[in-house]
């Protein structure tokens, strides 16, 4: 299970005693802290949107907790065991920066960052994210003890993990190849893994993954707010974070068989006929989708004569 910080602890005791309140003493003998502590983190969630009364009779009463992606408000409503750590914030320039700071420290397996703004946020390609205010912003620090060439799928893998923690809010879910994932044919959520490898073994993976919960929608982009009422941005980070890890913990433990079946069944493209581009725009296929191959490649052609595409934005034709 995932180890509170000590403020979130304070921020969830604070939550679980509800309108009756609780004593700075209590949460101290609880947590094993001082007082002092106590009154200074609760100090700190004030400053972070936190609605905390206070009197000599009841203690503290939490009136209201911001509707945004705070570690405060994501990790307690964790449930996979994968997770083990969550840290983060309001604002960060990236939450791959910050995992990739805390991988190349030695960060275990299952350290989170969560944001509620990025400032540098990236996509595929190296491309900007924008990553605006009512958004959710997790990365997740990896370690898959397998050769980099068995992680062909791992973004497939991802996608499935994020669409299935969406599902379970409510909304109907679509993938494009590779690991957008969209409802109504409008990217909700978009997902960006990097890695440190050497020829035989993974150092580490980091999984990010931008979620747009209550931004504006347009032509292009969709939010969870429009298709699912009352679905709060550190409920939807939970979500998905503890889908990926259920899927992640799948293909560990069975390869991406079972997955692929899952992945193609929400595949929005089959039978459609894209333009595949590589990082430069070039047109590196076109074609009608056939389905996806055993290690994840898009299959662009006529069945028996497909084309396996490992890399490319795919875009449909006209």
């Amino acid at each position: 299970m995932i180890t509170l910080s000590t403020r979130a602890a304070v921020a969830d005791a604070l939550r679980r005693a509800g309108d009756a309140g609780i004593s700075g003493e209590a949460i101290a003998s609880a947590l094993g802290v001082s007082r002092a502590t106590v009154n200074a983190h609760v100090t700190a969630l004030r400053s972070l949107g936190y609605e905390v009364a206070s009197s000599s009779r009841v203690g503290y009463r939490l009136v209201s907790a911001p509707d945004v992606c705070l570690p405060e408000e994501v990790a307690p409503r964790l449930h996979h065991d994968l997770w083990v750590t969550c840290e983060g914030g309001a604002e960060t320039v990236s939450t791959n920066d910050d995992a990739k700071r805390l991988a190349r420290g030695g960060a275990p397996e299952g350290a989170l960052i969560v944001a509620a703004r990025q400032t540098g946020g990236r996509g595929r390609f190296d491309r900007t994210w924008v990553s605006p205010e009512g958004g959710a912003y997790v990365s997740a620090v990896l370690r898959p003890p397998l050769p980099p060439s068995a992680l062909m799928p791992l973004p497939l893998v991802a996608a499935v993990g994020v669409a299935d923690g969406l599902a379970t809010l409510g909304l109907d879910v679509r993938l494009k190849w590779p690991n957008d994932v969209e409802v109504d044919g409008r990217k909700v959520a978009g997902i960006l893994l990097e890695m440190a490898a050497e020829a035989d073994q993974i150092e580490w993976v980091v999984l990010g993954c931008g979620l747009n919960v209550t931004g504006r929608p347009h032509e292009r982009a969709s939010s969870i707010a429009e298709h699912v009422l009352c679905v709060g941005a550190a409920v939807a980070a939970a979500a998905v974070l503890d889908g990926v890890a259920t899927a992640y913990r799948q293909f560990l433990a069975g390869g991406f068989g079972e997955l692929h079946d899952a992945y193609v069944r929400r595949l929005s493209i089959v039978g459609e006929t894209v333009v595949v581009r590589d990082a430069s725009g070039s047109i590196v296929a076109e074609g009608p989708v056939a389905g996806i191959g055993d290690a994840g490649e898009l299959l662009i052609g006529l069945p028996g004569d497909e084309r396996r595409i490992v890399a490319g934005e795919v875009t449909l034709r006209g």
